[in-house]
């Protein structure tokens, strides 16, 4: 076949499959879908992050949280959707100060609104109620107290008299700085507020718990033979998952 011939055979193939696309697009009619933007993907992506629950989690006295339930509480609750919001304090979290604790937890959880949520161990449920203290926030959602205290047991350390000396130190701040929990209470959604703990915690009595329900109205549940839910003796805690997804749920 010359060139000549071949030239020709290509244009007649090329105009014939210009007619079949023109006859194709007359006989389907149906609308194009338009490719989403990357800008706008981003834009539904902070959305949904804007209206999401948000869960602040507070470490305690000497805590990591890399060990223990923190891992695994902060994966249940991101697979249910959850912003998760979980920092080391600052300094030796042997050596926790008030100031310190409560400043870096209200620059780390910023705006509170009625999707923003607590959860904290120990002392760390001291450092959320003395953060709400003094915020200016309106209304948070609610709350989950876990071996929280205001008082800790006498003679926690029978068997080293130092160690007891320097601890009753680094808790009298804790203790005997006092808190307005009329500025608390008023600041979480009614009957959004759990105290939990365990009826052999070497540190904290369950007078305790009387303090949580009195000054902010708290729900407790008393559980048998958790010690103090350090991350070195627990991994989970499945009545705290329970109880945030039961506060967290619409009424």
């Amino acid at each position: 076949m010359t060139n000549k011939s071949n030239i020709n055979l290509k244009k007649n193939i090329k105009k014939k499959k210009a007619v079949n696309i023109k006859i194709f697009k007359k006989n389907h009619t149906a609308p194009v879908k338009k490719i989403i933007s990357e800008k706008k993907i981003n834009t539904i992506k902070e959305t949904i992050k804007l209206n999401s629950k948000k869960i602040v989690i507070v470490h305690g006295w000497d805590g990591d949280i890399t060990r223990g339930w923190f891992p695994w509480l902060k994966k249940i609750l991101e697979d249910q959707g959850f912003e998760v919001i979980m920092e080391q304090m600052p300094n030796d979290p042997t050596q926790p100060e008030i100031k310190a604790w409560t400043e870096t937890l209200k620059n780390l959880v910023g705006n509170i609104d009625e999707e923003t949520y607590f959860v904290g161990h120990s002392i760390g449920c001291q450092t959320i109620i003395r953060m709400l203290e003094k915020h200016e926030s309106q209304k948070a959602g609610g709350a989950i107290f876990l071996a929280g205290w205001f008082n800790l047991k006498d003679y926690t350390y029978k068997e080293n008299p130092k160690l007891e000396k320097v601890t009753r130190k680094i808790a009298e701040p804790w203790i005997l700085t006092k808190i307005d929990f009329t500025q608390v209470q008023p600041k979480f959604l009614p009957g959004k507020i759990t105290a939990i703990f365990s009826d052999n915690d070497p540190y904290v009595d369950l007078s305790n718990a009387e303090t949580f329900k009195k000054n902010l109205g708290a729900r407790i549940l008393i559980e048998n033979n958790k010690g103090h839910y350090s991350e070195a003796e627990i991994d989970m805690v499945p009545i705290l998952a329970q109880e945030i997804l039961r506060i967290t749920k619409k009424d």
